[in-house]
């Protein structure tokens, strides 16, 4: 499986890790602020989240006391040791396809990590946590997708010196994928000013849909 390769890298970056920023891939670019106010839109005091893909909590660090309960699945101890320690979060330390829970909740987040997944994970990964979902519950996908097609990235990064590996999807192929596996009112929104957009060929959306 592709994610496979991502948990290596993500692994290795795990080990050398000594601050929050440094499960940023760029040090210098840090948009959780924009990531936090946007869920906000979607949650209140009372709403629980599932927050798959956590990392060092720098997202939900700055929502925590704006909501009922965070419960956060991240593989790496060492990523979540800088997540603010409150009795409304809840910590699982195990990969997103092993995680399995019958609770249900209000809005399922998936920030800048389901690029690390092929379409066939991705698929899987959606389907799986539909389950998780309240009645009318919704999911938050945002990470960099592809403009005009699929832009694969699979092999020795000089920016990061090391093995890296994305697939950043078409940004017309991921609301079909969500409509097939559960999903219904599906938006897109364009969540970040156009310069924090690096490349030509990717950019940065959120996805907002419901449990159909």
């Amino acid at each position: 499986m592709s994610n496979k390769k991502a948990l290596e890298f993500f692994y290795n970056m795990s080990q050398n890790n000594n601050s929050p920023q440094s499960v940023k891939l760029a040090y210098n670019n840090d948009y959780t602020q924009i990531d936090a106010d946007f869920i906000l839109k979607f949650a209140d005091s009372k709403s629980e989240l599932l927050d798959l893909g956590t990392g060092t909590g720098l997202t939900i660090n700055k929502i925590y006391d704006k909501v009922s309960l965070i419960c956060v699945v991240e593989p790496y101890v060492n990523f979540t040791n800088f997540i603010i320690k409150s009795p409304n979060i809840e910590i699982n330390n195990i990969k997103l396809l092993d995680y399995n829970s019958s609770k249900q909740f209000d809005l399922i987040t998936l920030f800048g990590i389901m690029h690390y997944f092929d379409e066939e994970e991705a698929i899987e990964i959606y389907r799986k946590y539909c389950s998780n979902l309240k009645p009318n519950g919704k999911i938050i996908v945002k990470n960099q997708f592809g403009i005009k097609e699929d832009v694969i990235v699979d092999g020795y990064s000089e920016e990061q010196k090391n093995y890296y590996y994305s697939s950043y999807r078409h940004i017309e192929k991921e609301p079909k994928i969500l409509k097939s596996t559960g999903y219904t009112n599906i938006e897109i929104f364009d969540i970040y000013p156009p310069e924090y957009n690096r490349w030509n060929n990717t950019h940065f959306y959120a996805i907002v849909a419901e449990k159909a």
